[in-house]
């Protein structure tokens, strides 16, 4: 959900098409959010932990739900995993996310009784009403003040944001959408029709993600792709000459070791936010 230029959004879109067939592939259920690790770092970290890791964090979004809710409104619902989750569960959903790609994906896991709504938040306009709005991953897409209102509208309980802030050092993005904590604080309190009931930093149970998805990139796929480069100069030293020219400068940046443990750890906090009526 991206206010930006058509370009910024396609880029995104692409992204997260991508990943969502990756989650689809190789864990099954096609979660599109990040892992939640309540006892740190695993032993070993691979991609079966990372799915793991991922069905955890579902589980601890899940457990932040108000008893009495019953309708949820999953805003940036991306593939449809986290709805389809919930509606096991026994909660009437229905789903918002700007992509189409990622919608179809969602419709065809879907029960049919789950509406699918292809624009973003800030457009939605309905009748209806929800016991609950959430965001996974997704409220930091959204443009902060516009949120809030909408959160007003059509959460009769409120909100749960389970999502990370740019840290005050950080400077604001390109898009102008990731906000700091205090930025988020200080607008509940503006507005005034909301206050914040749960507010946890879950940063550092968050974090291990980063070191799964480095290590796996570190020490399974860069290797792998420079593998395949050096075997493909040695077979066709011409034709390697030329896709280098093209391409050498992307894959150098493909393969150049990954440090987003660290890195996010600096820029951002992860939390898990509960907005209720004042």
């Amino acid at each position: 959900m991206h206010r930006g230029s058509g370009r910024p959004v396609k880029l995104k879109e692409t992204r997260l098409d991508v990943e969502a067939l990756l989650s689809e592939v190789v864990f099954g259920h096609g979660f599109l959010h990040y892992g939640y690790w309540p006892k740190g770092r695993p032993d070993t970290p691979s991609a079966e932990v990372l799915g793991r890791a991922q069905q955890a964090y579902f589980d601890r979004l899940a457990a932040a739900i108000p008893a009495g809710a019953k309708s949820i409104l999953d805003v940036g619902s991306g593939t449809g995993s986290n709805a389809m989750a919930l509606t096991r569960l026994g909660y009437r959903v229905q789903c918002l996310c700007p992509s189409e790609q990622l919608n179809q994906i969602a419709r065809r896991k879907l029960p049919a009784t789950v509406p699918v709504h292809t624009l973003r938040f800030e457009d939605f306009d309905s009748a209806e009403r929800f016991d609950l709005c959430l965001f996974a991953e997704s409220f930091h897409y959204i443009e902060l003040a516009a949120a809030l209102r909408q959160i007003t509208r059509y959460g009769r309980d409120g909100a749960i944001i389970f999502d990370y802030f740019r840290r005050a050092a950080q400077a604001a993005d390109s898009g102008g959408t990731r906000g700091t904590h205090a930025d988020f604080l200080a607008e509940v309190e503006r507005q005034g029709a909301l206050r914040v009931a749960v507010d946890e930093d879950l940063t550092e149970a968050i974090l291990p993600t980063f070191y799964v998805l480095d290590h796996l990139k570190n020490a399974h796929f860069s290797p792998f792709v420079q593998r395949l480069r050096a075997e493909y100069r040695a077979a066709n030293p011409v034709k390697a000459f030329f896709a280098e020219r093209l391409l050498g400068r992307f894959l150098d940046r493909l393969v150049r070791p990954a440090r987003r443990e660290q890195s996010f750890a600096q820029r951002y906090e992860y939390r898990l936010i509960r907005l209720a009526p004042r």
